[in-house]
């Protein structure tokens, strides 16, 4: 099988969500360090416009958005999945709730006055106004990913707190072992408490304490660097593998499409419909430096439309 190649950077949450995944499988991969702010052009020649991070290369299919990048690993190595049959459905809406609302009130929690002040970040004028000016680009049109401190603290005290009595009685939010929800929800709580100024929030919260220990003690698996240009040179000597098929919803196969999220980040990717099933939309489009590719998306999460 071609390599698994994560294009990712190390203070991304999500990223950080496949690579604690990846930990746990005990798997090999390349990663391709991308910039934190935009211009990225070895991704966008990629993904098509797609500027969520991470994103999983397979040869010359790109997958975008942890909910089926996790999914495509789990079925990739199936030992030990997180995915059980039995919890299908309860996961499937308690990790999308964790990847979008927790997920919304941690950035808020993260990035509070006090965590702010020993970042290097944001102690760099420039920097950080690079940085602030990035961010609103990439959440124009949406008021999905901002919430203020006074509304997002008391939800995630709450949702703490429910952590720590539930884990309190067993290794993971899986039982004995972990499910998906374990890794949604230990990317947003690793966002705030890598933070050195908010960990000793977490003294009040012991039993969290000590499965963020557990998860982290997975580690990353096995990764080794490449640059951006050597995978656009694996994508251009591979052939996507992707499926085709069309269900309803008045699309058929071959149309043009934009593909984009639903929340944010608001920057389709264009190109001929190859799959709309009930779980995922794959687009291909042709790229003058990368070739063919197919870009791959979950369905929930995300919407299609086409271009006339």
């Amino acid at each position: 099988m071609t390599d698994l190649i994560l294009h990712q950077y190390a203070a991304s949450p999500f990223s950080e969500k496949v690579r604690c995944l990846l930990g746990y499988k005990q798997q090999s991969y390349r990663t391709v360090e991308i910039p934190v702010i935009m211009p990225k052009p070895d991704l966008m020649a990629l993904t098509g416009g797609y500027r969520k991070t991470p994103v999983l290369q397979v040869g010359a299919d790109i997958y975008c958005d942890t909910a089926i990048i996790c999914r495509l690993i789990d079925r990739l190595y199936p030992v030990n999945s997180v995915y059980p049959n039995a919890q299908m459905a309860t996961l499937g809406a308690a990790a999308h709730w964790t990847d979008t609302f927790l997920f919304k009130i941690s950035v808020a929690v993260a990035f509070q006055p006090k965590a702010l002040a020993g970042s290097d970040l944001f102690n760099d004028p420039a920097s950080a106004e690079a940085f602030m000016a990035d961010r609103a680009d990439f959440s124009k049109g949406s008021t999905e990913l901002g919430i203020d401190l006074s509304v997002a603290e008391p939800h995630w005290l709450m949702h703490m707190g429910r952590l720590d009595n539930q884990l309190a009685t067993a290794n993971f939010l899986g039982g004995d072992a972990p499910n998906i929800l374990d890794f949604s929800t230990y990317h947003c709580c690793w966002f705030v408490y890598k933070n050195e100024v908010l960990q000793s929030d977490l003294e009040v919260f012991p039993a969290l304490a000590q499965w963020m220990a557990r998860m982290a003690a997975f580690g990353h698996g096995n990764s080794t660097s490449m640059t951006g240009e050597a995978a656009i040179e694996v994508a251009r000597n591979s052939a996507i593998t992707a499926e085709q098929n069309v269900i309803g919803a008045g699309l058929s196969q071959g149309d043009n499409v934009a593909v984009m999220p639903i929340d944010y980040g608001f920057q389709p990717t264009q190109g001929t419909l190859l799959l709309a099933s009930l779980e995922e939309l794959v687009v291909k489009r042709v790229d003058e430096r990368v070739g063919e590719v197919a870009v791959h998306f979950p369905r929930l999460g995300f919407q299609v439309n086409k271009v006339i």
